[in-house]
Protein backbone atom coordinates (compact mmCIF):
# COMPACT_ATOMS: atom_id res chain seq x y z
CA UNK A 1 0.00 0.00 0.00
CA UNK A 2 1.43 3.45 -0.88
CA UNK A 3 2.62 5.57 2.02
CA UNK A 4 0.52 8.59 2.98
CA UNK A 5 2.09 11.90 1.92
CA UNK A 6 1.13 15.27 3.38
CA UNK A 7 0.96 18.27 1.06
CA UNK A 8 0.50 21.94 1.89
CA UNK A 9 -0.52 24.50 -0.74
CA UNK A 10 1.97 26.91 0.84
CA UNK A 11 4.76 24.75 -0.64
CA UNK A 12 3.77 25.59 -4.21
CA UNK A 13 5.80 27.89 -6.43
CA UNK A 14 4.23 31.35 -6.52
CA UNK A 15 1.38 31.27 -9.03
CA UNK A 16 1.30 35.08 -9.19
CA UNK A 17 4.62 35.18 -11.00
CA UNK A 18 4.41 35.81 -14.75
CA UNK A 19 7.73 34.03 -15.31
CA UNK A 20 8.93 30.88 -13.55
CA UNK A 21 11.98 28.75 -14.31
CA UNK A 22 12.66 25.52 -12.43
CA UNK A 23 16.43 25.65 -12.53
CA UNK A 24 16.67 22.32 -10.69
CA UNK A 25 14.86 20.55 -13.57
CA UNK A 26 16.64 18.36 -16.12
CA UNK A 27 16.17 21.07 -18.78
CA UNK A 28 18.79 23.18 -17.03
CA UNK A 29 20.84 20.63 -15.09
CA UNK A 30 23.80 19.26 -17.02
CA UNK A 31 23.58 21.97 -19.68
CA UNK A 32 25.45 25.23 -20.11
CA UNK A 33 24.31 28.17 -18.02
CA UNK A 34 23.06 30.06 -21.05
CA UNK A 35 20.31 27.55 -21.91
CA UNK A 36 16.85 29.10 -21.84
CA UNK A 37 13.28 28.23 -22.69
CA UNK A 38 11.81 29.52 -25.97
CA UNK A 39 10.01 32.82 -25.52
CA UNK A 40 6.24 33.12 -26.03
CA UNK A 41 7.00 34.89 -29.32
CA UNK A 42 9.10 31.93 -30.48
CA UNK A 43 6.45 29.43 -29.40
CA UNK A 44 3.72 31.25 -31.30
CA UNK A 45 5.93 31.50 -34.38
CA UNK A 46 6.75 27.78 -34.21
CA UNK A 47 3.05 26.91 -33.97
CA UNK A 48 2.55 27.94 -37.60
CA UNK A 49 -0.68 29.71 -36.71
CA UNK A 50 -1.08 33.31 -37.74
CA UNK A 51 -4.22 34.05 -35.77
CA UNK A 52 -4.98 33.38 -32.10
CA UNK A 53 -7.16 30.36 -31.35
CA UNK A 54 -8.88 29.40 -28.10
CA UNK A 55 -7.11 26.03 -27.87
CA UNK A 56 -3.94 25.96 -29.96
CA UNK A 57 -2.21 22.57 -30.14
CA UNK A 58 0.96 22.12 -28.07
CA UNK A 59 4.20 23.05 -29.80
CA UNK A 60 7.06 20.55 -29.85
CA UNK A 61 10.76 21.41 -29.76
CA UNK A 62 12.06 17.89 -30.19
CA UNK A 63 15.74 18.88 -30.25
CA UNK A 64 15.22 20.25 -26.73
CA UNK A 65 13.03 17.33 -25.57
CA UNK A 66 10.46 20.03 -24.89
CA UNK A 67 6.75 20.53 -25.50
CA UNK A 68 4.88 23.74 -24.75
CA UNK A 69 1.19 23.82 -23.89
CA UNK A 70 -0.24 27.31 -24.23
CA UNK A 71 -3.36 29.36 -24.79
CA UNK A 72 -5.94 31.53 -23.05
CA UNK A 73 -7.51 28.53 -21.28
CA UNK A 74 -4.22 27.15 -19.95
CA UNK A 75 -3.58 27.95 -16.29
CA UNK A 76 -0.57 28.27 -14.03
CA UNK A 77 -2.39 25.87 -11.68
CA UNK A 78 -1.79 23.04 -14.16
CA UNK A 79 1.96 23.70 -14.03
CA UNK A 80 1.75 23.75 -10.24
CA UNK A 81 0.02 20.35 -10.33
CA UNK A 82 2.85 18.87 -12.39
CA UNK A 83 5.46 20.40 -10.09
CA UNK A 84 3.72 19.09 -6.97
CA UNK A 85 3.23 15.55 -8.27
CA UNK A 86 6.84 15.24 -9.45
CA UNK A 87 8.15 16.63 -6.19
CA UNK A 88 5.92 14.70 -3.79
CA UNK A 89 5.23 11.42 -5.63
CA UNK A 90 8.16 11.22 -8.07
CA UNK A 91 7.74 8.10 -10.24
CA UNK A 92 4.75 6.74 -8.30
CA UNK A 93 2.56 8.98 -10.44
CA UNK A 94 4.38 9.49 -13.77
CA UNK A 95 3.83 12.93 -15.28
CA UNK A 96 5.88 15.11 -17.64
CA UNK A 97 8.55 17.07 -15.81
CA UNK A 98 7.68 20.77 -15.79
CA UNK A 99 10.48 23.21 -16.63
CA UNK A 100 8.72 26.53 -16.11
CA UNK A 101 5.89 28.79 -17.21
CA UNK A 102 5.28 32.19 -18.76
CA UNK A 103 2.24 34.47 -18.73
CA UNK A 104 2.06 36.66 -21.82
CA UNK A 105 -1.07 38.69 -22.38
CA UNK A 106 -4.06 36.37 -22.17
CA UNK A 107 -1.96 33.25 -22.74
CA UNK A 108 -0.23 30.96 -20.26
CA UNK A 109 2.70 28.87 -21.53
CA UNK A 110 3.68 25.66 -19.71
CA UNK A 111 7.09 24.26 -20.66
CA UNK A 112 7.43 20.56 -20.00
CA UNK A 113 9.20 17.34 -20.90
CA UNK A 114 8.41 15.90 -24.31
CA UNK A 115 7.68 12.20 -23.85
CA UNK A 116 7.84 10.02 -26.94
CA UNK A 117 4.87 7.73 -26.78
CA UNK A 118 1.28 7.35 -27.89
CA UNK A 119 -2.04 7.74 -26.17
CA UNK A 120 -3.83 4.73 -24.75
CA UNK A 121 -6.75 5.71 -26.97
CA UNK A 122 -4.68 5.31 -30.14
CA UNK A 123 -3.21 1.94 -29.17
CA UNK A 124 -6.07 0.38 -27.18
CA UNK A 125 -7.75 -1.50 -30.04
CA UNK A 126 -4.47 -3.23 -30.89
CA UNK A 127 -3.72 -4.49 -27.36
CA UNK A 128 -4.32 -8.00 -26.08
CA UNK A 129 -6.52 -8.61 -23.04
CA UNK A 130 -3.36 -9.37 -21.04
CA UNK A 131 -1.71 -6.07 -22.01
CA UNK A 132 -4.90 -4.14 -21.24
CA UNK A 133 -5.07 -5.77 -17.82
CA UNK A 134 -1.42 -4.99 -17.10
CA UNK A 135 -1.91 -1.32 -18.02
CA UNK A 136 -5.04 -1.00 -15.89
CA UNK A 137 -3.27 -2.63 -12.95
CA UNK A 138 -0.50 -0.05 -13.32
CA UNK A 139 -3.12 2.71 -13.44
CA UNK A 140 -4.56 1.28 -10.22
CA UNK A 141 -1.17 1.66 -8.53
CA UNK A 142 -0.88 5.20 -9.87
CA UNK A 143 -4.31 6.23 -8.63
CA UNK A 144 -3.74 4.60 -5.24
CA UNK A 145 -0.55 6.65 -4.85
CA UNK A 146 -2.37 9.83 -5.86
CA UNK A 147 -5.16 9.18 -3.37
CA UNK A 148 -2.65 8.82 -0.55
CA UNK A 149 -1.71 12.49 -0.84
CA UNK A 150 -3.41 14.26 2.06
CA UNK A 151 -4.11 17.81 3.10
CA UNK A 152 -3.53 19.19 6.56
CA UNK A 153 -6.45 17.56 8.45
CA UNK A 154 -6.88 20.79 10.44
CA UNK A 155 -7.32 22.89 7.31
CA UNK A 156 -9.11 20.93 4.55
CA UNK A 157 -10.55 22.51 1.43
CA UNK A 158 -12.09 21.70 -1.95
CA UNK A 159 -10.61 23.83 -4.70
CA UNK A 160 -7.76 24.16 -7.16
CA UNK A 161 -4.32 23.04 -6.05
CA UNK A 162 -3.45 26.63 -5.09
CA UNK A 163 -6.60 26.98 -2.97
CA UNK A 164 -8.49 29.01 -5.54
CA UNK A 165 -11.74 28.40 -7.42
CA UNK A 166 -12.37 25.05 -9.11
CA UNK A 167 -11.15 24.63 -12.69
CA UNK A 168 -13.11 21.64 -14.00
CA UNK A 169 -14.51 22.22 -17.48
CA UNK A 170 -18.00 21.17 -16.36
CA UNK A 171 -18.14 24.50 -14.48
CA UNK A 172 -17.36 26.54 -17.59
CA UNK A 173 -19.92 29.31 -17.94
CA UNK A 174 -20.98 28.96 -14.30
CA UNK A 175 -20.21 31.36 -11.44
CA UNK A 176 -16.79 30.58 -10.00
CA UNK A 177 -16.93 28.30 -6.98
CA UNK A 178 -14.50 27.46 -4.23
CA UNK A 179 -12.56 26.97 -2.26
CA UNK A 180 -15.02 25.15 0.02
CA UNK A 181 -14.29 24.03 3.56
CA UNK A 182 -16.39 20.83 3.47
CA UNK A 183 -17.87 18.32 1.05
CA UNK A 184 -21.34 19.46 2.08
CA UNK A 185 -20.57 23.06 1.12
CA UNK A 186 -19.30 21.89 -2.26
CA UNK A 187 -22.32 19.64 -2.84
CA UNK A 188 -24.71 22.46 -1.92
CA UNK A 189 -23.02 24.72 -4.47
CA UNK A 190 -22.71 22.07 -7.19
CA UNK A 191 -26.31 20.90 -6.82
CA UNK A 192 -27.58 24.46 -7.13
CA UNK A 193 -25.86 25.27 -10.44
CA UNK A 194 -28.50 23.86 -12.82
CA UNK A 195 -31.26 25.91 -11.21
CA UNK A 196 -29.63 29.34 -11.10
CA UNK A 197 -31.51 30.50 -14.18
CA UNK A 198 -34.90 29.61 -12.70
CA UNK A 199 -37.06 32.21 -10.90
CA UNK A 200 -38.15 31.62 -7.29
CA UNK A 201 -35.09 29.50 -6.66
CA UNK A 202 -35.62 29.55 -2.89
CA UNK A 203 -38.84 27.52 -3.27
CA UNK A 204 -37.32 24.92 -5.60
CA UNK A 205 -37.19 21.34 -4.29
CA UNK A 206 -34.19 19.37 -5.58
CA UNK A 207 -35.05 15.65 -5.51
CA UNK A 208 -31.44 14.62 -6.33
CA UNK A 209 -29.55 16.48 -3.62
CA UNK A 210 -30.07 13.86 -0.89
CA UNK A 211 -28.23 11.30 -3.02
CA UNK A 212 -25.00 13.29 -3.16
CA UNK A 213 -22.82 12.01 -0.27
CA UNK A 214 -21.79 14.71 2.19
CA UNK A 215 -19.55 12.26 4.01
CA UNK A 216 -16.33 10.88 2.60
CA UNK A 217 -12.87 12.30 2.11
CA UNK A 218 -11.28 15.03 0.02
CA UNK A 219 -8.81 13.64 -2.52
CA UNK A 220 -6.37 15.10 -4.99
CA UNK A 221 -8.04 14.45 -8.33
CA UNK A 222 -6.99 14.45 -11.98
CA UNK A 223 -10.57 15.08 -13.08
CA UNK A 224 -10.30 14.00 -16.72
CA UNK A 225 -8.99 10.46 -16.66
CA UNK A 226 -9.81 9.05 -20.09
CA UNK A 227 -7.74 7.15 -22.63
CA UNK A 228 -6.53 10.24 -24.49
CA UNK A 229 -4.87 11.53 -21.31
CA UNK A 230 -2.90 8.36 -20.62
CA UNK A 231 0.40 8.20 -22.47
CA UNK A 232 1.91 4.76 -23.07
CA UNK A 233 4.90 3.33 -24.92
CA UNK A 234 4.32 3.23 -28.67
CA UNK A 235 6.16 -0.02 -29.37
CA UNK A 236 6.97 -3.22 -27.55
CA UNK A 237 5.38 -4.24 -24.28
CA UNK A 238 2.98 -1.42 -23.37
CA UNK A 239 3.66 0.54 -20.20
CA UNK A 240 2.27 3.76 -18.80
CA UNK A 241 4.67 6.64 -19.48
CA UNK A 242 2.60 9.43 -17.98
CA UNK A 243 -0.81 10.73 -17.03
CA UNK A 244 -1.13 14.05 -18.85
CA UNK A 245 -3.45 17.08 -19.05
CA UNK A 246 -3.93 18.16 -15.43
CA UNK A 247 -5.99 21.19 -16.43
CA UNK A 248 -8.90 20.06 -14.22
CA UNK A 249 -6.73 18.88 -11.32
CA UNK A 250 -7.51 19.87 -7.76
CA UNK A 251 -8.98 18.77 -4.45
CA UNK A 252 -12.45 17.20 -4.78
CA UNK A 253 -14.78 14.82 -2.92
CA UNK A 254 -13.62 11.23 -3.33
CA UNK A 255 -16.48 10.45 -5.73
CA UNK A 256 -15.40 13.02 -8.33
CA UNK A 257 -12.60 11.04 -10.05
CA UNK A 258 -14.79 8.04 -10.87
CA UNK A 259 -17.76 10.18 -11.86
CA UNK A 260 -15.71 12.22 -14.33
CA UNK A 261 -14.02 9.11 -15.78
CA UNK A 262 -17.38 7.42 -16.24
CA UNK A 263 -19.02 10.53 -17.67
CA UNK A 264 -16.37 10.86 -20.39
CA UNK A 265 -16.93 7.31 -21.62
CA UNK A 266 -19.80 5.48 -23.33
CA UNK A 267 -22.60 4.45 -20.97
CA UNK A 268 -22.65 0.81 -22.09
CA UNK A 269 -19.06 0.71 -23.28
CA UNK A 270 -16.49 -1.88 -22.26
CA UNK A 271 -14.01 0.79 -21.10
CA UNK A 272 -16.41 2.14 -18.48
CA UNK A 273 -17.90 -1.14 -17.35
CA UNK A 274 -14.96 -3.54 -17.51
CA UNK A 275 -11.70 -1.59 -17.42
CA UNK A 276 -12.26 1.60 -15.39
CA UNK A 277 -13.32 -0.45 -12.31
CA UNK A 278 -9.86 -2.06 -12.38
CA UNK A 279 -8.21 1.25 -11.43
CA UNK A 280 -10.98 3.35 -9.86
CA UNK A 281 -13.45 2.39 -7.17
CA UNK A 282 -16.85 2.24 -8.96
CA UNK A 283 -19.42 4.62 -7.50
CA UNK A 284 -22.20 3.98 -9.98
CA UNK A 285 -25.10 5.24 -7.85
CA UNK A 286 -23.39 8.56 -7.19
CA UNK A 287 -22.47 8.82 -10.86
CA UNK A 288 -26.12 8.56 -11.89
CA UNK A 289 -26.93 11.62 -9.76
CA UNK A 290 -23.76 13.40 -10.90
CA UNK A 291 -24.77 12.83 -14.53
CA UNK A 292 -28.25 14.25 -13.90
CA UNK A 293 -26.72 17.49 -12.61
CA UNK A 294 -24.20 17.72 -15.45
CA UNK A 295 -26.90 17.18 -18.06
CA UNK A 296 -29.17 19.75 -16.38
CA UNK A 297 -26.28 22.23 -16.46
CA UNK A 298 -25.80 21.62 -20.17
CA UNK A 299 -22.13 20.74 -19.62
CA UNK A 300 -20.23 18.52 -22.03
Amino acid sequence: MPATTRFDAMQLPDGNQARMDFLESSFYKGHDSGRCLPSPVEVRASSGRNRPTPQPPPVKFEHLDLIVKYGPHVTVAEAQCLWMIKRVLREQVPVPEVYGWRVDGQDVFIYMEFLRGTTLKDRWDFLSVGDRTTLCNHLHQIMESLRHVEQDPKDPFIGSISRHHLLDIVFEGQPQGGPFATIKEFNDWFSGLPWLRFPNLESFQDSWRASLPDTGTIKFTHGDLHQANILISSTGTPRVLAVVDWAHGGWYPDYWEYCKAAYTSAYDGEWRNKWVPLFLNPMSEVHEIFAEYINAMGAI
